[in-house]
């Protein structure tokens, strides 16, 4: 079968489903999986499109089915309320699988692959499922065991995504209470709602996860697709085939179903239509077409969709001003483009007008971390340890910001006397100083501001901390010091925390040995 052939059957059958009265979990997941996994092979040989997608799709359905039957058996034995219902469906789905959870892991989110797990009964030392393929798995299951077997209590199983982890919840509203951890491999912690602790943490969108519908949740699996054929850093390599997929149904959801696109489905529709652009900015620079190059860069589709998921975000059920991906993925979007502007588009535009356009990019990706924006996230939370990638990605903005910096300082070969983003830069870091109130900033944190500071003049630190809204005790203590940028007294200030131990004396913060695992 061709590309378009697939493509077309895949977007009927979900379509199909979306219009169908409730829809089949279990048999979207599969398609999404028997199209990704055999285009991200490792092997260039290997990396082919389905030879009969419905056919695969309709085996893999039986072995879900049969394995749906087994399950009712057992639960049909005995007499269980709905939280140990959906205990004994993750037990059954933990039974099947092997191995341990590891980061490097890749398309292990569908349904598909559980089913080729049961059917070649394949072992590994890598668990077949991530944290979503379990989650996706477990509600499929659940789902069916309503619509065919009677437990109608288990259709009020919903999928919850924040930005890094996903569980089940029986709550309409999405409260705490009706939450259902299915995540861990610990059988004894199966099954329990998330703590009310935990459920403040940036993990869980401080409570305000969207609550995915049964048609979101299709949204979901799409966004969940993983183009990645390896993914180190830097050198990774993506399948086109898969992008183009990815991008095909999301855009259909877009303009078909536009209330299933939840923030986080916004901003990989974003990012996939950026790579689109990029690579058509590259072609009108190779080939010396100035109008082009200009028509390229005034149609920002990936702008107007990052913005359009920042403002699904501020929507009570979708986020409620609780999500940072949003503008953190505007933020890397004008960065790019600043960067490409500088190096690659200003011979062709002249350094002038390049410079002019990267300069209101830059000013743009940094008015999205501020204090109305991004800044204003980092201050509804408190740090925990289930932070680990909100760590890497505030991490990545401020290395990113101090780069900025750097080029327009080279740029003009002297220290730049605007304020406007340093502004920025410290209302972010004054939300960085509301998420570790009471604990020491990280230090390499600090370095990395210590450096951008250096790339201004003392009269615009001085002009960035005055006007920027900030709303912490250490930034107000700190004000008077950026100007004269004496990093001893900066790193005392940031290094200790905020209040003393009971003995008075400020702790240090303990340095960073490990990486959290949830699973």
């Amino acid at each position: 079968m061709t590309e378009h052939d697939i493509l077309s059957q895949l977007t009927a059958l979900i379509k199909q489903e979306l219009e169908a009265p409730d829809v089949n979990i279990a048999l979207v997941s599969i398609a999404l999986g028997a199209v990704e996994t055999p285009l991200t092979k490792k092997d260039p040989a290997h990396q082919i499109w389905p030879a009969n997608l419905m056919d695969e799709v309709d085996e893999c359905m039986k072995i879900f089915e049969n394995f749906v039957a087994t399950i009712n058996s057992q639960i049909a034995a005995k007499q269980l309320d709905l939280r140990a219902k959906v205990k004994l469906v993750a037990d059954a789905v933990w039974s099947k699988l092997t191995g341990v959870f590891v980061n490097d892991v890749l398309h292990v989110q569908h349904v598909y692959v559980f089913t080729q797990h049961l059917k070649h009964g394949t072992k590994s030392s890598k668990r077949q499922l991530d944290c979503g393929g379990v989650v996706t798995t477990v509600l499929a299951i659940c789902q069916r065991l309503a619509q065919e077997y009677g437990h109608a209590d288990l259709a009020a199983c919903r999928f919850q995504v924040s930005e890094d982890h996903c569980w089940l919840n029986t709550d309409p509203e999405g409260g705490r209470e009706g939450t259902i951890e299915v995540t861990t491999d610990s059988p004894a912690k199966r099954a329990l709602p998330v703590g009310a602790a935990a459920w403040q943490g940036w993990l869980y969108s401080g409570g305000h996860a969207p609550l995915c519908s049964h048609k979101m949740t299709i949204a979901a699996m799409v966004t969940s697709m993983n183009p990645s054929i390896t993914a180190r850093q830097n050198t990774g390599q993506d399948s086109e085939q898969v992008q183009h997929v990815q991008r095909h149904v999301l855009q259909m959801l877009q303009d078909e179903y536009p209330e299933l696109m939840y923030p986080a489905a916004l901003g990989c529709l974003a990012d996939l239509h950026e790579i689109q652009t990029q690579d058509a900015l590259e072609v009108a620079v190779a080939a010396g077409d100035r109008d082009k190059l200009q028509q390229v860069l005034q149609s920002d589709e990936a702008q107007r969709l990052f913005e359009l998921a920042i403002a699904r975000s501020l929507e009570s059920g979708l986020g409620a001003q609780h999500q940072w991906y949003p503008y953190t993925y505007q933020f890397g979007h004008l960065s790019r483009r600043a960067e490409f502007l500088v190096r690659h588009a200003a011979q062709l535009l002249g350094q002038d007008t390049a410079w002019q356009q990267a300069e209101a990019a830059m000013t743009a990706a940094m008015q999205s971390i501020g204090a109305n924006n991004g800044a204003a996230v980092l201050r509804q939370y408190r740090h925990m340890m289930t932070d680990e990638q909100l760590y890497k990605d505030i991490e990545g903005v401020l290395e990113q910001s101090c780069d900025m910096f750097k080029r327009q300082y080279q740029h003009s070969q002297q220290l730049i006397c605007q304020s406007q983003q340093l502004s920025c830069l410290f209302e972010c870091w004054d939300g960085i100083c509301h998420m570790y109130m009471d604990e020491a900033k990280p230090s390499h944190w600090i370095s990395q501001m210590l450096k951008a500071l250096k790339w201004f003049t003392p009269e615009a630190r001085a002009a960035a901390a005055s006007n920027a809204a900030t709303h912490s005790d250490l930034m107000s203590r700190a004000q008077a010091l950026w100007a004269e940028l004496k990093p001893p007294r900066i790193r005392a200030l940031f290094e200790i925390a905020d209040v003393g131990n009971s003995n008075g004396v400020a702790s240090k913060r303990q340095r960073r040995t490990g990486t959290y695992r949830l699973e």
